[in-house]
């Protein structure tokens, strides 16, 4: 292909090329479950475009290995960007390496806070290690823990035999003990104590009506803007709810739900959402919250 040098065919032909390896690289093979855990010989560190420094996982496809080729979430990257301003207060529930808590802090700046939960141990030492990394202690705490409507502890089934590492949910009641691990859990209106949140990022699992059950009043003072996952299989395995009513119960609270669009804005309203891909979107506060919500 020399010939091609400089023309707009070899352009192409490079970014095909390129496309071909990152999809071959995030392809979801399985990877053994022993090597879920921190271990700093077989993880690196990064250093992010926004100038933070996290560790990633030479075994984990889904999330470290987009990390590693500059392509993890974009659209969700650019609406961060957008909405985060220094001085806020925001809530990374379901934080994992760390990706999303390292930009928000960078966009808080000294004068803002970020609150970070993770709940799988090793994920919670790779997310601490990497806020020590980039300099970050006095503006990232780390919780080692879930968000749910009331605090203590559950049992979470572990994410067996996955190339996501962070895929561990509230495990229903029928799950082999062998499975789950117990987590504590805390919840989001005991932890932000009357201080107002101005962002709030759940990728938590199917856990997210439940996470707005323990903050109503956070969502009440601060009106943080949402941006969530919606997944009906897995609502209905952790909340025993669907997308529908969580549309809904978030409608009562005063917010507006859009869909977020591939390069990071707004897209077109939803009030209900049926599929069972998962889809990321944004809850956007537009009124009053309704007493006895």
């Amino acid at each position: 292909m020399r010939y091609l040098r400089g023309t707009p065919l070899a352009g192409l032909a490079r970014r095909f090329l390129e496309d071909a390896r990152r999809r071959a690289l995030q392809a979801e093979d399985i990877v053994p479950s022993e090597v879920h855990h921190f271990d700093r010989t077989r993880w690196v560190i990064k250093e992010l475009e926004f100038g933070a420094r996290i560790w990633c996982s030479l075994n984990e496809r889904a999330i470290s290995r987009p990390i590693l080729l500059n392509a993890y979430e974009p659209a969700e990257t650019r609406f961060i960007a957008m909405t985060v301003r220094p001085g806020d207060l925001a809530v990374d529930a379901g934080a994992n390496i760390g990706y999303h808590t390292l930009h928000l802090a960078h966009l808080a700046g000294e004068g803002g806070h970020v609150e970070a939960f993770e709940p799988i141990p090793y994920l919670a030492q790779a997310l601490a290690a990497g806020v020590a990394e980039s300099a970050f202690t006095a503006r990232v705490t780390v919780h080692r823990a879930a968000l749910d409507e009331r605090p203590g502890t559950l049992q979470m089934r572990r994410a067996q035999s996955t190339s996501n590492f962070g895929g561990a949910y509230f495990a229903p009641g029928d799950v082999h003990p062998d499975e789950v691990e117990v987590a504590a859990v805390l919840r989001l209106d005991d932890v932000i104590a009357g201080r107002s949140c101005r962002f709030l990022k759940m990728d938590v699992e199917g856990a997210e009506p439940r996470v707005i059950r323990g903050g109503l009043q956070t969502l009440m003072t601060g009106r943080p803007v949402i941006l969530s996952e919606l997944h009906n299989p897995q609502l209905q395995i952790v909340s025993q709810t669907t997308a529908d009513a969580f549309i809904a119960q978030l409608s009562a609270l005063g917010y507006r739900c859009s869909r977020l669009n591939p390069d990071g804005t707004r897209g077109h309203a939803l009030d209900r959402y049926a599929d069972l891909d998962p889809v990321n979107v944004v809850f956007d506060p537009v009124a009053a919250a309704r007493s006895g919500c």
